[in-house]
């Protein structure tokens, strides 16, 4: 679509006798938007016909000659505006609800409510097919779960094929790759392919489509992501990881179907009946096993980590593991609601309880600055990764739980189930002495700390002193404080520390297809972005940075489709589109990681975008400025299929 037509529809306009009162989504084919008419709600697909051209005539022919379950209705068309037609306007009904992959970030669900939600949709799949239909671009954000009564209804036939529909040009449908099974893909790659020949896409694809959506809805990352050439490689090996292996809340039926249906042609399911009756047979397996109740991601929590693809470091550098750990936020579930803690006034002053208050009060302080202490060592115990020997050692504490799947050694195991998690069940409750990371070559550095009478220099004291007492006793309270403080204040600082380039990373589930789909940006794109503080006009100041959540602004429009003169491009992201994600400061470099767009219009966006300076290089040279980390204030964000 041209420049010039980007705010043809607006919110608040009326068009043929529907009021338009704000944009729902965008795709290839069109830009749906929320209207009334009569008091009713409606959505309303608007599609350019000379961008789209036959395409757009497919969904109207395909909506037009049936009316199937669980799929969204289409009520009329009409084309706009009347006097000289630019579009074709699809009026379907309005389904208020969530993307099926934003439910599942939403709710958290079990491996249960997957299958209960898989099941209609399934159903409705069945019904689609036996009219000779196929949708061909199935995908979770082309599922919608509606808010009345949770149940997923399909929408966006815009790739649609049946018998007699218009015929389009195209090796393959416009569906998404991560979605495109292996026989699609040796279409695709094969020399002997005629010129204008099209891949005859059948009811194993629509399958094999759908297998993807449940891999993502287990494990919350795509069976096969990364750049295109390896991501055609993969599929075509088709040697997925169990969805069971790479999240052991996974049920091992449940991982089997998903496989059944990600298989070669002639190994997976062979109909969306056959799939039904799969999914009916799991329901009843749900009913006597309590695994299947249990949400399949961590809650909303501070530590509570996802079912991302376990990291290699783990057993290499556990402390870049944990970095890296620590940084995941929950995708699943919403925040609970902050507690307000009301606090107990305090006692009023009593003069005749002064002299035991004094008393307690110099006894509590050391045992204050103890626990003190005690927080800071902990804090930083909790930084290193070191999981307990395998023989105990005697009187040291070690974890109860087990860790889990991902990081086991011996196999797949369950994680530990808890009505409210607030750390991962492999923690260790207590630090552990000298405990060697898994796979470590070297054990875990323990620092000891022994005040020797020889070199320690003592003040006499008075006799029948209060420190002559202690002395007589079992040892100095103040002392035994002062080692104890010590002893995990030495702890808490093993020494200098070398910061290091971010680990490798997926990018988060439909950020790809969302940037390449449905902004048309290529990988690799490129545009210009202020840091945060950055000033307005051009200034070479350097701004002052830090590890953590970033947001920037985008400079300017990000356009595609120019010429080589910067003419007739299409804005995909507006001037002033916030970009959120994470910094990662190493040695020499800030390194970012965008995973968020916010237009100004509010519409949010996944995405996967890095960091690059203007020359080229991936992340900002930092310039330290009187300790302060500092980088220069415009950067670039770069499409990428896969965080370095």
């Amino acid at each position: 679509m041209k420049t010039t037509r980007e705010d043809v529809v607006r919110p608040g306009m009326g068009v043929s006798g529907y009021r338009i009162e704000r944009k729902l989504g965008a795709g290839g084919f069109g830009k749906v938007f929320l209207a009334w008419r009569d008091g009713s709600p409606c959505a309303l697909k608007f599609i350019h016909l000379e961008s789209v051209g036959e395409w757009g005539w497919r969904e109207l022919f395909i909506m037009l000659r049936h009316d199937f379950p669980n799929v969204v209705k289409l009520l009329s068309h009409f084309k706009w505006p009347e006097e000289k037609p630019e579009y074709l306007v699809l009026v379907m009904e309005y389904v208020p609800g969530v993307t099926l992959y934003q439910w599942a970030r939403d709710n958290n669900p079990s491996a249960r409510e997957l299958v209960e939600k898989l099941l209609p949709l399934s159903r409705a799949l069945k019904e689609v097919h036996a009219k000779a239909v196929k949708h061909r671009d199935l995908k979770g954000d082309n599922v919608l779960v509606r808010d009345a009564d949770g149940a997923p209804v399909l929408v966006d036939f815009g790739a649609g094929a049946m018998p007699g529909a218009p015929r389009v040009t195209g090796a393959l449908a416009p569906a998404n790759l991560l979605y495109r099974g292996p026989e699609a893909v040796t279409f695709f790659l094969r020399e002997s392919r005629k010129r204008g020949e099209s891949y005859d896409y059948s009811v194993g694809d629509e399958l094999y489509a759908l297998g993807v959506i449940l891999y993502v809805l287990a494990t919350d990352v795509y069976p096969f992501n990364g750049p295109d050439d390896e991501l055609l490689g993969e599929i075509l090996e088709g040697n997925p990881k169990p969805p069971h292996v790479r999240n052991s809340r996974v049920p091992r039926a449940l991982s089997e179907l998903c496989l059944h249906l990600l298989a070669k042609a002639n190994a997976r399911v062979p109909d969306a009946e056959a799939l039904c009756v799969a999914l009916e047979t799991l329901l009843e397996e749900a009913k006597a096993d309590p695994q299947w109740e249990v949400p399949l991601c961590y809650g909303w929590t501070v530590d509570g980590r996802t079912t991302e693809d376990a990291p290699e470091l783990v057993g290499h550098d556990p402390q870049a593991w944990l970095r890296r750990w620590i940084r995941q936020k929950p995708k699943r579930g919403k925040p609970p609601a902050p507690r307000v803690v009301a606090s107990a006034p305090p006692d009023p002053p009593a003069t005749k309880t002064r002299p035991a208050l004094h008393i307690r009060v110099r006894w509590a302080f050391p045992i204050l600055v103890a626990v003190v202490g005690l927080a800071v060592g902990v804090d930083h115990v909790l930084g290193q990764l070191r999981p307990p020997p395998s023989t105990p050692i005697p009187g040291q504490l070690v974890p109860t739980l087990a860790l889990p799947a991902e990081f086991s050694l011996d196999g797949p195991m369950r994680w530990a189930t808890h009505v409210h998690e607030v750390a991962p069940p492999w923690k260790p409750p207590e630090a552990d002495i000298g405990a060697a990371p898994s796979k470590a070559d070297i054990p875990a550095s323990v620092t000891t700390m022994t005040l020797s009478s020889g070199t320690t220099r003592m003040k006499k004291k008075a006799p029948g002193s209060q420190a002559e007492r202690e002395k007589k006793g079992n040892g100095s309270t103040g002392a035994k404080v002062l080692i104890a403080v010590a002893a995990v204040a030495n702890m808490a600082c093993p020494g200098a520390q070398v910061r290091k380039e971010p680990a490798p990373q997926a990018c988060p589930a439909g950020a790809v297809e969302t940037m390449t789909r449905q902004l048309s940006l290529r990988l690799g794109a490129r545009h210009s972005a202020a840091m945060p503080g950055a000033p307005r006009y051009t200034s070479p100041e350097r701004v002052p940075v830090k590890e953590g959540p970033v947001s920037l602004e985008l400079a300017g429009a990000w356009e595609v489709g120019t010429d080589a003169m910067g003419r007739g491009g299409q804005i995909v992201l507006p001037d002033g589109t916030r970009l959120s994600g994470q910094l990662c400061i190493s040695e020499k470099r800030v390194y970012g990681r965008i995973t968020q767009a916010v237009t100004p219009t509010g519409d949010t966006l996944t995405v996967c975008m890095e960091l690059y300076d203007q020359s080229g290089e991936r992340g900002v040279e930092i310039e330290p400025d009187g300790g302060a980390i500092k980088v220069f204030p415009r950067v670039d964000v770069k499409t990428v299929a896969r965080f370095e």
